[in-house]
């Protein structure tokens, strides 16, 4: 199959009102399955409820049967191998409805109850039916109206749209135990998908398993991003991606390879599920000790392998990773560092890492084997990016550099405990939000270090949040260049684009001037707060940390509300909302005299 197709999406020359109708049709049956999904996840049905749903499943089932025969007669020339595998599909599913029911429980064992597993089946039948929707939908967003938005705009309205989605899911009743406002929903949704962890309910029991199921759905839509979600099931389900698509993909992930892009997305989720997968199992296996049931212990796994890949910081424990059975659990806790610095490093570095090895061995090679031609090829092939140089350093100079400060300016004496928790603090402030101790334990000279750790969160293209790894060292190198008197900025044998170190600068300014907004105005509402903690609070938010010094509960309407936006803004980039809130851009033509200003 070709990575990306271009495909036509115009209307044809001689409208048909049948094939129209049928569309329609598509749509409607959709809109329908979406709306009984909802219905039976949310509320707890009763007999009569259950066996009205099955009814108008089986309608909408043959009536998709009869849409999707119409249109493969229709276009019968053009049709295409998905149309006839979705009817047979939707055969297959409706004629196994019930033998459907006995493969669960079997695989299952004594977790699934007959009613659940019947629930399952038909829940699948209704999945199949929202795919006609999915596919209209990736035609939609390829009209003309689609193709004046910038990416910025579709990546910002693509969060926005999920946390509304998200809000109204955690207000269903299936979702939490006793129900909660509106606010905190929305409070949740948002901390949820902007991968943060602030929460203002107890996760562990405030929720159901229904409502930690999605919130966990959308800690990994965040991670990954709507976009590349849609895109993968783009390609996945033989809808091809566009020029327009790839371009899209390429300013949201750095990547300059366009032509790789389709093959890049897919990848991209792979590496996720899989690094997520065997992150399940570690955990698993390092909580073979703990007094959890089995399916208690495999769905936390889960959990919080997924929360730490995605840098979110939720947990199925009300004490985190502070509980008592954890707290001291080092291999646990080294799996979960693991999954923090791999999601918070950047899609983008991953996939060059491979690179990296190879020319790092062929360089020690040649140490002994200067002459080999073999390790010539090794080391002359493809150069390492400059973006991922820019980012395992940063990186690596963070962490280091942050356990060492925690360290120096801990209250306590140096012991092998205050080291490993200077470690691991170093790690997860860096937008992940876990805990293993109290912050509030820390000094202000403790949280200076902290809130800058946080402010500049991980690496682009990544899951992690804050102003980016490669934003601090362009800006870095820019104060040397300025120093040295150098007429442009030079990192690792490149030249850095002027406008690229302007963004880096128009970033850090507003993401300060936004913090400090935000202390002032939490502080201004909440006098009775302490000030060291309001400062913390609002860092931790902006960089989507989630780590909190016991306040986070305590703030009223306007002090969630600002804690809400400040999420989102550090999330999908605050330069990227300005600019989407901006609206298009006028480029201005002429240029005046220069004026000259004392600066000092």
């Amino acid at each position: 199959m070709a990575e990306f197709e271009l495909t036509s999406d115009t209307p044809d020359a001689r409208p048909d009102p049948m094939r129209s109708r049928l569309v329609g049709l598509q749509v409607v049956i959709g809109l329908c399955a979406m709306g009984l999904l909802i219905w039976e996840l949310g509320w707890d049905l009763t007999l009569h409820h259950a066996s009205i749903s099955e009814s108008i499943t089986w309608g909408l089932v043959i009536l998709a049967l009869v849409a999707e025969a119409g249109l493969a007669w229709y276009q019968f020339p053009r049709s295409k191998y998905k149309r006839y595998a979705l009817i047979v599909m939707l055969v297959v599913l409706a004629a196994g409805r019930f033998g459907l029911e006995h493969p669960l429980r079997d695989l299952f064992g004594g977790y699934v109850s007959p009613r659940t597993a019947a629930l399952s089946a038909l829940l699948a039948v209704q999945v199949t039916l929202l795919v006609p929707l999915f596919f209209r939908f990736i035609r939609v967003t390829r009209i003309a109206i689609f193709h004046r938005l910038s990416p910025g705009v579709l990546f910002v309205g693509s969060f926005a749209l999920a946390t509304g989605v998200g809000t109204l899911m955690l207000k269903t009743p299936n979702a939490t135990v006793d129900g909660i406002s509106w606010l905190d929903a929305w409070f949740t949704s948002t901390s949820a998908i902007c991968v943060t962890g602030l929460i203002v309910v107890d996760t562990e029991h405030a929720f159901t398993p229904h409502g930690q199921f999605v919130i966990l759905f959308l800690i990994q839509c965040g991670g990954l991003g709507i976009m590349t979600l849609t895109y993968f099931l783009a390609l996945v389900l033989g809808q091809g991606i566009s020029l327009r698509d790839t371009a899209n993909l390429g300013e949201l992930f750095s990547d300059e390879n366009l032509g790789a892009m389709g093959s890049f997305v897919a990848r991209i989720v792979v590496l996720t599920l899989v690094v997520e997968l065997a992150g399940a199992l570690f955990i698993h296996w390092s909580w073979r000790d703990l007094e959890l049931s089995n399916t208690q212990r495999w769905w936390s796994s889960v959990f919080h392998s997924i929360s730490a890949f995605c840098n979110a910081g939720f947990s199925t424990f009300s004490e985190g990773l502070a509980r008592s059975d954890l707290v001291e659990n080092r291999p646990f806790q080294c799996v979960i560092m693991l999954l923090i610095i791999t999601g918070g490093i950047g899609f983008a570095v991953l996939e060059d890492l491979p690179r990296l090895a190879r020319r790092l061995l062929a360089r020690t090679l040649r140490i002994f084997l200067p002459r080999s031609r073999f390790v010539s090829r090794l080391y002359f092939g493809k150069r390492v990016k400059l973006h991922t140089k820019l980012a395992l350093i940063s990186t690596v100079s963070l962490l280091l550099g942050g356990a060492v400060l925690l360290l120096w300016v801990a209250a306590e004496p140096v012991s092998s405990k205050g080291i490993w928790d200077a470690v691991f603090n170093s790690v997860t402030t860096r937008t992940a939000g876990f805990n293993i101790n109290s912050f509030a334990s820390y000094n202000f000279a403790g949280v200076v270090v902290l809130c800058f750790l946080m402010f500049i969160g991980g690496s682009p293209g990544g899951t992690a949040g804050g102003v980016k790894t490669t934003t601090f060292a362009v800006a870095l190198g820019e104060l040397g260049r300025l120093i040295r008197g150098h007429p442009s900025l030079h990192l690792f044998q490149r030249r850095i684009p002027k406008d690229i170190v302007e963004r880096t600068s128009a970033t850090i300014v507003l993401s300060v001037l936004w913090v400090v907004a935000m202390i002032f105005l939490i502080s201004f509402t909440h006098p009775e707060l302490d000030p060291t903690d309001v400062v913390f609070e609002c860092f931790s938010a902006f960089g989507t940390v989630g780590i909190s010094r016991g306040i986070t509960g305590e703030l009223n309407t306007f002090g969630k509300v600002i804690i809400i936006v400040s999420m989102f803004a550090g999330r999908v980039g605050l330069l990227t909302l300005v600019l989407t809130i901006g609206g298009c851009r006028s480029p201005r033509r002429y240029e005046l005299m220069e004026g000259h200003l004392p600066l000092n």
